[in-house]
């Protein structure tokens, strides 16, 4: 059984960790305002040289933009690792058991980059938050500006489907 099937089934130690549920734009919003809510924090971190912080909640943001994403496509996760699993196979991927095909007809397909730089966020984190060497202003600079990639790249997914165009900054993708 692979990561994914795990998230789906549980295991019996743990329950199901990914949830079918409708398609959910407003709740999908509601994640987009706290990944952006969290983004203006790790600005605030940014510019109080709070790095291991500003780390933290830039994850955050690509955290709650991920689970925006899936509740796009009608899936509610209970976990990091499951969050993460089910985005990079329904939208970076596009390839699971045929159970769970049907959770493609709406998942965009996004670049591997965005599937890197949200497990990268994940790992620098955890450097962040658990353990004790100096986090350096370039190593939090290189997550935010992912972060916001990120973001952007899921507001636009969230913008269409709620029948809005949403126009990205100029910039590159992660």
């Amino acid at each position: 059984m692979n990561q994914l099937e795990r998230c789906f089934e549980g295991t019996p130690d743990m329950p199901p960790r990914l949830i079918e549920q409708r398609t959910d734009v407003d709740a999908a919003k509601a994640h987009l305002a706290k990944a952006e809510h969290n983004l203006h924090a790790a600005q605030k971190m940014a510019e109080n040289k709070f790095f291991d912080w500003q780390i933290v909640c830039a994850y955050y943001s690509m955290y709650h933009a991920t689970m925006a994403a899936l509740l796009l496509i009608g899936l509610e996760a209970r976990s990091h690792e499951c969050a993460i699993a089910a985005f990079e196979a329904f939208y970076i991927n596009k390839k699971v058991p045929k159970e769970y095909t049907a959770y493609l007809k709406n998942a965009k397909q996004l670049s591997k980059n965005y599937s890197d730089t949200l497990a990268n966020a994940k790992t620098e984190r955890m450097k962040a938050s658990y353990g004790l060497g100096e986090i350096k202003s370039k190593e939090a600079s290189k997550v935010m500006s992912n972060a916001r990639a990120f973001v952007g790249e899921i507001k636009a997914l969230v913008y269409a489907a709620s029948g809005n165009e949403y126009m990205k900054p100029m910039g590159k993708s992660p």
